[in-house]
């Protein structure tokens, strides 16, 4: 229910970020005004290579104050309503993210994000982004091994850059390792 959730999500995000072809109708351009001045313009599709090196510079640096235990800055990178769904099952907000670390009952050791799969959304304000994680995390003192596929919906912010609105965390079972995509490579998306 909670994997649907989330796919209904991401499919409506997607959808509702950029103006359907044919959208272009008289009435319908007295919202462009404004569309602009959000930076949602559907002047040009978007620059997907550069869409992705910004959001895989956003991952690098919030896997880097995850190992630093840096709550502070971790505020930057998750939106207000934000929501993750742990390899647990537990639902956590930005709020209890942020006090898990803050608190030190949550940390992190050399978490990196590996193997990454980018889906933009045709204005370049909004993605879908997966990949494999890999590191060591401790919580309430118990320590384990990361291996697990994490998805996360980010969206662009025009004041804050990219922020996590949305993610889900799958462990990998039995030491395995992730399965190999077919044909979605590092820098494809789902646009071409």
């Amino acid at each position: 229910m909670k994997i649907l959730f989330l796919t209904i999500t991401a499919a409506i995000l997607l959808s509702a970020c950029g103006a359907p072809v044919g959208n272009n109708a008289p009435a319908n351009n007295a919202n462009k005004p404004a569309n602009a001045a959000n930076g949602n313009s559907n002047s040009a599709p978007a620059n997907n290579a550069a869409v992705e090196a910004e959001i895989k510079k956003t991952l690098d640096d919030f896997a880097g104050a995850l190992n630093k235990g840096d709550a502070a800055g971790l505020d930057k990178f998750y939106r207000d309503d934000y929501v993750l769904i742990d390899q647990d099952g537990a639902v956590q907000t930005k709020a209890s993210r942020i006090e898990g670390i803050k608190s030190g009952k949550v940390k992190f050791e050399g978490l990196k994000f590996e193997d990454l799969k980018f889906k933009v959304n045709p204005a370049g304000d909004a993605a879908v982004v997966y990949g494999h994680v890999t590191g060591k995390n401790t919580i309430d003192g118990k320590s384990e091994d990361r291996n697990s596929m994490v998805t996360w919906i980010v969206v662009k912010d025009k004041d804050k850059g990219w922020q996590f609105i949305n993610a889900q965390i799958t462990d990998i079972k039995g030491g395995g390792t992730p399965p190999k995509s077919e044909g979605n490579t590092a820098g494809a998306n789902a646009n071409k």
